[in-house]
Formats: structure tokens, sequence, C-alpha cells
């Protein structure tokens, strides 16, 4: 209870930290629309939420294997927990996203207002590939920027690495993802546990890579919203089709 009521204030010391690295952490950003944060919190927080997600998993997780016809007809395979089920028995991870640190840290780095998502279900899901073949498929986000918490990463060989074309925006009418990637390039990211990756999500197309074998690598996803996003309508459906009890739970 005492890290969940402090975890902000942890943030902000933590964040001072990168202070340094700003500059670098910019201009990147505006070159790959990708930057990690590592260590993303202090290293008690990270084993902390490690205890908390792995709870979560064993109490709340959802097998998913289907094929999602908004993104191109692209495969998910894996097991998730969906936002309601993180926010009623987590206390580290969905405290965080309600940080002002975070937040400040956010605009400092990509250069305007950061905002939380409108749409509930969307705030912060878990989800873990675990099995061989498990596979997130190519697909974009519906707002712009996710930060992707690692917990569990295997090896790069067995997969489970982020790829990714930038600006490559979602033609929701027409998404045609296996033109895209072949038109490239593929950026290629593998961070470690500890660290968590920014990916401006709504113009990148992305793909966690298949395992090859039975791994793990389980991960905390974070979304968040530019001020334009809030003005703008928003299709939810890839959504409902992979967390489709929180969905219903927060339909208008």
């Amino acid at each position: 209870m005492t890290l969940t009521l402090n975890v902000n204030d942890r943030l902000e010391k933590h964040f001072a930290g990168f202070a340094g690295q700003l500059s670098d952490l910019r201009d990147r950003y505006k070159t790959e629309h990708y930057i990690e944060i590592d260590p993303f919190v202090p290293e008690d927080l990270q084993a902390a939420a490690h205890t908390e997600l792995e709870a979560l998993f064993a109490a709340n997780a959802r097998r998913r294997d289907l094929i999602v016809a908004q993104s191109g007809n692209t495969p998910r395979r894996y097991s998730n927990i969906d936002r309601d089920a993180i926010h009623q028995d987590g206390g580290i991870i969905p405290a965080i996203y309600r940080a002002p640190a975070l937040y400040e840290l956010l605009e400092s780095i990509v250069g305007e207002r950061v905002l939380p998502v409108p749409y509930t279900p969307e705030e912060y899901i878990a989800s873990r590939l675990h099995e061989p073949n498990d596979v997130h498929g190519w697909h974009w986000d519906d707002y712009t920027w996710a930060i992707v918490w690692v917990f569990k990463m295997p090896p790069a060989e067995h997969g489970g690495s982020l790829e990714y074309i930038k600006d490559a925006p979602w033609d929701r009418e027409n998404p045609q993802p296996e033109k895209l990637v072949a038109q490239g390039p593929v950026w290629t990211r593998h961070p470690g546990v500890g660290a968590a990756y920014l990916l401006k999500a709504d113009t990148a197309l992305h793909r966690v890579k298949p395992l090859s074998v039975a791994d793990e690598r389980m991960i905390v996803c974070y979304s968040f919203a530019t001020e334009a996003d809030l003005q703008r309508p928003v299709d939810h459906s890839s959504m409902a089709a992979l967390y489709p009890e929180s969905h219903a739970r927060h339909e208008d």
C-alpha cells in the first residue's frame, strides 16, 4: 500500500535522473518515433509491480486466438488481461497511469500535451506471449502513443521483438499491412526487462514477432492521447474484438 500511495513521488525523483538524457531522447523520438526509458521505475517498484502482474495473470488472464479484420486480417495469439481487472485488483500498475510525473516526462520528450485516452478499456492492458507461435500481429493503435513496460522478454532468437514501420498511417478502409511491410523499412527493437518503450503507435504499423519456442514475453501497455485525438471519432472495434468483456462494460 505504501508503494502505491507514493508512486508519483517516487517517479518524480526517478525521472529527474533522466534530465541529462532528455535532449537525446527528444532527438531519437523525432527520428525514430520510438525511445526507451530504462529503467522505467525504481528497482523496488519494478519488483512489486512484477509480483502484482503475476497475480493478475493467475486470476484474470483470458486466452485469445483470433484474426482481427480491422488491421488487415492479422493474427492475435496470446493471453491478456483487460483494463478493468487491472484497475480492480492492481495497485502500482494503475497508479502509474495516473501519475502526473509520467505525463510531465512524456511531454518533455514528445513536445506536446499528453492526455489519458478517452476510451476507458484502452487506458492500460497486459499481455503475455508464452506458447510457440504466439504473436501480436501487425496493427495500429487507436490513439497516438503507447508506453510498453517490459516484465519478461525472451532472447531475440526466440522472438518477441517489436517490429514497426513508422509514418505508415492506418487506412481503415484498406489497411494492406503486407504491402506496407514489403515497402518498409522495418525497424526492429528488443527492449530489456525493466525498460519501457514509447512508440508513436497510431502512425506506426507494428507487431510483436512470433515466438519460435515456448518462452515468455510479459508486458503492460499504457495508451495516451493528443488533444486532437479527443476531438475526432475513433472506431474501437478492434479493441472490442480483443477485450469484449471490458468493451461491453464501457460501451456508450
